[in-house]
């Protein structure tokens, strides 16, 4: 698995149900435009307000209509005996990959945390990606992730949202170095060049789900040595990031981004979460017009 990746965002109608016309049609564009997977489950589908039924749900819809690039499922939870069962049900729907975020609230020391990981990957066959995001749930440490690579061929790869070049840096020199295979992706937007200059395989990034051809031409560009036009598309989306400063929560700056460029999915957030007002919606609105002018 390589490139870009979308953590999807889950549509929801004005009553909170799941609105699936506005999943299929997202899923069909995502694919007309070519990323590379479609990660359903995601933080940015706001999984932890979703019922473990929604979220087999989602995962079964979205095995039907991804039919062109690599499917990943999120099985996070603070329970593992819920994450074994989700992480069998990817793999039972013939998922490619299972992302597994560590337990959140309950702090974890080092070998609680392997023995989480350890116990899925001995119960299951799916590939596995770690996904490390320490401000929302324990932390992976570089020891930690070299030692679950090393121990189990089933994980494949880490997801690191974390806003630090020398954590990708290491995971690559000291991970990847010694297992070829074992795949780098960051999970921050404005992190997708130094990634790949680093060596990594690519970026698990939410604006990939409003702006995905930022994300694509910079990496094709990369790819094929074309370094000024890789180096104006990271200046652009180190720009659109910004969109995660100027609203309350991932879910409402996506979802208020994906308004603003005409996407049919509501602007409904389940709650606890709540949408931003007027005032963020312009100032989003206003911060695509700067950085896509004529492409909004």
């Amino acid at each position: 698995m390589h490139g870009v990746i979308v953590p999807l965002v889950t549509p929801f109608n004005e009553d909170y149900s799941i609105d699936v016309s506005a999943l299929e049609e997202h899923l069909d564009y995502l694919q007309k435009v070519g990323v590379h997977g479609i990660f359903i489950n995601a933080t940015t589908g706001e999984f932890t307000s979703l019922s473990k039924e929604e979220r087999k749900f989602l995962a079964e819809k979205g095995r039907e209509l991804v039919t062109s690039a690599f499917y990943l499922v999120g099985a996070t939870s603070s329970n593992m005996f819920e994450v074994v069962e989700l992480t069998k049900h990817a793999q039972d729907i013939g998922a490619d990959y299972v992302v597994i975020a560590p337990p959140y609230y309950c702090p974890l020391n080092e070998e609680a945390l392997f023995k989480h990981y350890s116990t899925v990957a001995e119960k299951t066959d799916i590939p596995i990606i770690l996904y490390n995001i320490p401000v929302c749930a324990n932390s992976l440490s570089v020891p930690l992730v070299k030692r679950l690579a090393l121990e189990y061929p089933s994980i494949a790869g880490i997801k690191a949202t974390i806003d630090s070049v020398n954590y990708i840096r290491d995971v690559i020199l000291d991970v990847k170095e010694e297992r070829k295979d074992f795949a780098v992706f960051t999970g921050l937007d404005q992190h997708l060049l130094n990634t790949l200059i680093l060596g990594g395989d690519g970026g698990v990034m939410a604006c990939a789900n409003f702006a995905p051809e930022l994300h694509l031409r910079l990496y094709k560009a990369f790819n094929e040595k074309r370094f000024e036009e890789a180096f104006e598309y990271s200046r652009k989306l180190a720009k659109i990031s910004k969109v995660y400063d100027l609203a309350s929560s991932f879910g409402s700056a996506i979802k208020l981004a994906m308004k603003a460029r005409g996407f049919s999915i509501k602007p409904v957030l389940r709650p606890p979460y709540v949408m931003d007002g007027r005032e963020v919606e312009e100032k989003i609105k206003a911060l695509l017009a700067e950085v896509l002018g004529s492409h909004q």
